[in-house]
C-alpha cells in the first residue's frame, strides 16, 4: 500500500533525555489535546522504558520511533500498512540526529534553534499531495507560518517568486533549482496556511460564460483591444467550447490564435468570463 498524507495528523519531535517536545508540526484537528499524547508517550517510552512502536487507539494510531537523542511520534489515522510512514519517519530521526544531536544532548531550553527543522520534516510528510498541473495563485490573505524562519523563509520567498498565477507546479520545480520534494514541501506549506489556493489552467475543451465584471476594467480592456473584446465576449454562452469558438473567431478577428488565447485567459482572470462544470 501507498502512503496517504491526508491521513497525518500531527508529527512531533521529543527530547528522549528530558522529554521536551523541540518541535511540533499539527496537520489536523484532533480530539485529544496533542500535548496529552506527547506526554503519554514520553511517560511509556523514557520512563517506563518500554520498547512500543505503535499505540493504537479508536480513531488514530501513534507511530514511534526512537533515537539516541529525540524520538519522532507520528499520530495518524489506521492505515493498513505502516511500513512506507515508518521509512519517513526513520529518515526524520536520522537527519535530526545528525543535524541536532549535539544541541539536543546539551539542551537549554531554547527550541526556536529547531524551528527551521521543520522543512525537513514536511519534506517527508507534505501537509497535501500536490497535483502538478494545478496553477497555485496568491491569496493575500494567509496566516502566520509559524516555522517561517532563516532558510525556510528564504525558501518560501524563492517559491512565491515564481508563482504569478499562471505557472503549474511542474513548471515551478522546473524553474527552481531546489529539490522536487523540497518544492512541494514548500508549495504544500504555502497552501495549509492559506498563501496560495490552485486553478486549473485552460483547456480548448473548457467551457466559458459571460459573467459580470466591473465596468472599469472593461473600460480599459477596450481601450487596449477594441471591439474586438466585446466580439470575443458575446460569443461565450456557457454551452460551446473555447476550440470552437476560438475556429469562428479566426474568420472574425484581426488576432491570431495566440492573441486570442491571451485575451481569453485574461478575461478569465479578470473575472468576465467564467468556467461551466457540466455534471
Amino acid at each position: 500500500m501507498g502512503l496517504d498524507f491526508s491521513k497525518v495528523r500531527y508529527i512531533s519531535l521529543i527530547r528522549m533525555e528530558g522529554g521536551e517536545s523541540v518541535l511540533n508540526i499539527p496537520y489536523a484537528e484532533l480530539t485529544v489535546d496533542p500535548d496529552l499524547i506527547a506526554g503519554f508517550v514520553t511517560a511509556v517510552i523514557i520512563f517506563a522504558k518500554t520498547p512500543i512502536r505503535t499505540i493504537r487507539k479508536a480513531a488514530y494510531d501513534i507511530l514511534i520511533e526512537v533515537g539516541e537523542t529525540v524520538l519522532v511520534l507520528l499520530v495518524v489515522d489506521p492505515v493498513p500498512d505502516e511500513a512506507p510512514y515508518r521509512e519517513k519517519l526513520r529518515q526524520i530521526l536520522n537527519e535530526v540526529e545528525s543535524q541536532h544531536g549535539e544541541k539536543l544532548r546539551h539542551f537549554e531550553g531554547d527550541v526556536r534553534r529547531f524551528r527551521e527543522f521543520a522543512l525537513t520534516v514536511i519534506r517527508e510528510f507534505p501537509f497535501q499531495s500536490a497535483d502538478l498541473n494545478m496553477v497555485p495563485i496568491k491569496t493575500g490573505n494567509g496566516v502566520r507560518i509559524p516555522f517561517r524562519v532563516g532558510a525556510v523563509d528564504r525558501e518560501l520567498e524563492q517559491v512565491e517568486s515564481f508563482i504569478n498565477g499562471k505557472r503549474t507546479v511542474a513548471e515551478i520545480m522546473d524553474l527552481m533549482g531546489l529539490s522536487d520534494e523540497e518544492v512541494l514541501a514548500l508549495v504544500s506549506v504555502l497552501a495549509r496556511y492559506r498563501w496560495i489556493d490552485f486553478k486549473r489552467r485552460l483547456s480548448e475543451n473548457d467551457v466559458l460564460a459571460r459573467s459580470a465584471c466591473p465596468e472599469i476594467i472593461l473600460t480599459r480592456l477596450r481601450a487596449q483591444y477594441g471591439k474586438a473584446l466585446d466580439d470575443l465576449i458575446s460569443k461565450f454562452d456557457g454551452k460551446k467550447r473555447i476550440v470552437d469558438i476560438m475556429n469562428v473567431l479566426m474568420n472574425v478577428l484581426p488576432y491570431d490564435k495566440d492573441a486570442i488565447w491571451f485575451l481569453i485567459n485574461k478575461l478569465v482572470e479578470v473575472g468576465c468570463l467564467t468556467a461551466v462544470h457540466n455534471n
